[in-house]
């Protein structure tokens, strides 16, 4: 099969469309025929090196999956064959990422496609939306707790607030001044654009979804901190010990947040779209900012 692979991290340019070969299906696997695989910055950060991890090579990335289900394992009891499904691979875990015609893994990991929405752009939902759950499960909110989300606008950051608002918390964001707009349109209550305009103390909780450590200032006395970047975590101050999220594969929780999007209670939204061929060219793309919508790679 076709997928994108480097032999070597590096720059963009070390990715490459090749033939390698495809994987056997285990009893608890399904084969899926790839409809889409989103870029997402963990693609990026193993790609160039910035994370440590022991690949296997050629390495193929890519966590994000939407496609087809064409083959079943014998012990495979979720889906059938012809089904539409979603799932998260965490790819330094698995012989290959989703950067290809087909993916197989277990079972377990994928959920079914969210309907009222195309299958590429059920591809931008899984590891977003499930960063987005896990890191909200290690805050303690009462009810109607206001809660400042950094990166509001991005992937994980506008996942996270829609899941908020629903739970009737006040939202506030730090985003971009061209962003305000469309936050203010989905309930974000003020939309801060710098880090030292925030307001001290009057946060439960801050959810940093942008690497902006200095957000902690916004956290009230004892309230709560916790971050999904890599960039360096504040110090504890004033009763807050900030805290880090990590995604897990979970294919019960990517079918809650499929439902949701069935049922237009959260939204993903979408930008450009390459070929598989030119995964390059996306992670140059996607490395230069300022994209919005979750980039989609078509074999």
């Amino acid at each position: 099969m076709k997928a994108v692979t480097f032999h070597h991290t590096g720059a963009p340019d070390v990715l490459t469309l090749d033939e390698v070969p495809e994987l056997p299906v285990g009893p608890q696997d399904i084969r899926v025929a790839v409809t889409a695989a989103a870029v997402n910055p963990v693609d990026l950060k193993t790609r160039s090196g910035f994370l440590t991890l022991n690949l296997t090579y050629p390495a193929v990335p890519g966590w994000d999956v939407s496609g087809v289900v064409t083959e079943i394992g014998g012990e495979v009891t979720r889906f059938t064959v012809g089904r539409q499904v979603v799932g998260m691979i965490a790819q330094p875990a698995h012989r290959y990422g989703t950067y290809a015609e087909q993916v197989v893994a277990d079972a377990r990991l994928f959920a079914p496609a969210p309907v009222g929405v195309s299958l590429e752009e059920a591809a931008a939902l899984p590891l977003a939306g499930l960063t987005a759950v896990q890191t909200l499960d290690k805050l303690t909110l009462p009810p109607g707790a206001p809660v400042l989300v950094t990166g509001a606008a991005g992937a994980v950051g506008r996942i996270a607030v829609q899941l908020l608002l629903a739970d009737g918390h006040r939202v506030d964001a730090l985003a971009r001044a061209g962003d305000a707009e469309t936050l203010r349109a989905i309930g974000v209550g003020t939309v801060h654009t710098r880090p030292q305009d925030l307001p001290a103390a009057t946060h439960t909780a801050v959810v940093d979804t942008a690497g902006v450590a200095a957000a902690i200032r916004a956290v009230a006395d004892g309230g709560q901190f916790v971050a999904i970047d890599d960039n360096d975590q504040p110090a504890p101050e004033r009763g807050i010990t900030p805290r880090k999220s990590y995604v897990d594969e979970n294919g019960d929780q990517l079918r809650a947040l499929s439902d949701l999007v069935g049922a237009g209670r959260l939204t993903v939204p979408t930008g450009r779209r390459y070929p598989l061929a030119d995964a390059a060219r996306a992670h140059q793309d996607f490395g230069a900012g300022g994209l919005r919508g979750k980039v989609l790679l078509l074999p």
